[in-house]
């Protein structure tokens, strides 16, 4: 890549955030008492991030996750979608938002970055202005996205951080503990498309209304969890209280809240590349992905992501550290 991306630093008390104009996405995010602690995943080098596949902190777009068959119908009309994920298209095809340079502007604790995506790019109707907005504060950080566009479309966005809450630098992040306000997941078929079930959590690994560690049943023998190679399932949310995680060895507690339903979790069961920390292997961090459901658009039930021509939207995800 020829042209340099812009690094933006947002600090608060315990927190400190570097946010780029590529991708809006989130390179480095350090929280803590006294001295900080990197506890997201994170790359120096954008080439290398790009080589790397993992969308590391990207916003996604125009539709987060997997549309099955890399095409969908909307308004009589259907639409066809690059396929980056087998059969599907996934976090918006080839060149979504994690590809795009934003226009940024930094005003003191806020950064907003706006991106226009034209009328069919990636295959998708209508021109559509997005708008991403970092707030820091003390310990914590919002993010609000807004779009309109000028025809019907789909949107559904989200950011994909991972996370390790004993350190970024640590390698794995199967200690990590996990709380899910979800009694319910949608499994998935071949092709990691869900099938279009809702089922319960209860007696399952995909079970977090309590805490468990990451990988205290990834293990385990579950046909989910064979198929996707550990966790990478969306969850039906509960309320906008999300999820609870936190590192057993730093102390340092994660609260997730959202407006959207879902939310996949991801254990970066092939995660690659090198990163600032090094070489990233596999479940070296974890992803918490608020969302509309995957392939929601092409399942029945499913609440589909329609932006309907003229209206503005917005859905937002806050990050807000503490301590246990």
């Amino acid at each position: 890549m020829n042209r340099k991306p812009q690094i933006f630093r947002l600090e608060s008390e315990g927190i400190s955030a570097e946010i780029s104009d590529f991708g809006a996405a989130v390179t480095r995010l350090r929280v803590g008492e006294g001295t900080l602690r990197d506890v997201a995943l994170g790359f120096d080098d954008v080439n290398e991030y790009i080589e790397s596949g993992s969308y590391c902190g990207a916003t996604i777009g125009r539709v987060a996750n997997r549309i099955g068959g890399a095409r969908f119908s909307l308004g009589g009309r259907e639409y066809k979608l690059p396929a980056n994920d087998g059969d599907n298209c996934n976090h918006g095809g080839t060149e979504g938002f994690d590809r795009k340079f934003f226009t940024a502007d930094c005003r003191g604790d806020i950064i907003e970055l706006t991106y226009k995506s034209a009328d069919g790019e990636m295959g998708f109707p209508g021109n559509l202005m997005l708008t991403v907005r970092y707030k820091i504060s003390p310990r914590r950080l919002d993010i609000t996205y807004t779009a309109v566009c000028d025809k019907d479309t789909l949107w559904a966005p989200t950011c994909h951080l991972y996370f390790n809450l004993d350190g970024a630098e640590k390698g794995n992040c199967l200690g990590n503990m996990l709380k899910i306000n979800a009694q319910k997941y949608t499994p998935l078929k071949q092709g990691m498309i869900p099938s279009g079930e809702i089922l319960p959590v209860a007696g399952t690994p995909f079970d977090f209304t309590s805490f468990h560690a990451l990988g205290e049943r990834i293990g385990e023998k579950c046909a989910q969890l064979e198929l996707a190679g550990g966790y990478d399932h969306n969850f039906c949310l509960s309320g906008e209280h999300a999820a609870t995680a936190y590192g057993t060895e730093s102390g340092i507690k994660l609260d997730l809240y959202t407006d959207l339903p879902g939310m996949q979790v991801y254990t970066g069961n092939f995660l690659r590349g090198n990163s600032r920390f090094g070489a990233l292997a596999p479940r070296s961090g974890f992803a918490l992905e608020p969302q509309f459901f995957p392939n929601a658009v092409n399942t029945k039930n499913f609440v589909v992501p329609v932006l309907k021509a003229g209206e503005q939207k917005s859905h937002y995800i806050s990050y807000i550290f503490g301590s246990i």
